[in-house]
This record gives C-alpha cells, structure tokens and sequence, in this order.
C-alpha cells in the first residue's frame, strides 16, 4: 500500500469557533509527514527511515506563521508515532519540538523512543 494512502484524517480545533478536518499525509518520497494548507503551503515533518536498525527518525517539524499555534506540529509528531507503532520502528528525537512533544506525553511514548 502506498504511504500516501495510508494517509490520517484527523480532526482538530485550529479555531475557537470552528472545526476543521487536518489530513495528515505521509508523503514517503520527500520523508515529509505533510499538512497541506493550499496557496503552496504546508507544514511538514521531516524524517529519515534507517530499515537496518528499523529506526526512523524525526528530524524538523516546520509550521508557517498563518499555521502557529493550532496544533499543527503536535498532529505532524502523533502522525509520525503512530506511523512507527505501526511499521513497529523505535522513534529517534532529532527535532526540538518532536522532544518537547515526547516529555509532554512520555507514558504514552516512552516505549517507543531510542537515543
């Protein structure tokens, strides 16, 4: 199955009063987990797979200004920990919001992550 199909459509509140659908999409041949925002823009979440060491790790979250501060970030990182539950892959931090993510939800993660 292509990773553009394996695609998750997740809901969350990026405005007090409206509720909007955010697709997280893993676009597996730019290592992206992608949010696409239209007008040429997105926030994405760059990763490498290393399959010999069945490690990917998460390197750069990046979120333009018009999409700060709506939880954009945070449904890139739970997209690309779900994906590595799944592919049953050990989660490698690189990226300071990934960590940041991490701590705030070690219970959940703790299992999943190596140095």
């Amino acid at each position: 199955m292509s990773c553009l199909l394996s695609a998750r459509l997740i809901a969350s509140r990026v405005s007090a009063n409206r509720m909007y659908c955010t697709v997280v999409k893993n676009d597996c041949t730019r290592n992206k987990f992608v949010i696409d925002l239209g007008k040429n823009d997105e926030a994405y979440l760059q990763y490498t797979e290393d399959h010999n060491r069945n490690v990917i790790s998460l390197e750069h979250t990046y979120v333009p200004d018009a999409g700060k501060g709506k939880g954009l970030g945070k449904k890139l990182v739970e997209s690309a920990f779900q994906y590595a539950i799944e592919k049953r892959m050990m989660v490698r931090l690189e990226c300071d919001f990934a960590v940041k993510y991490f701590k705030d939800n070690e219970s959940t993660y703790k299992a999943y992550v190596t140095k």
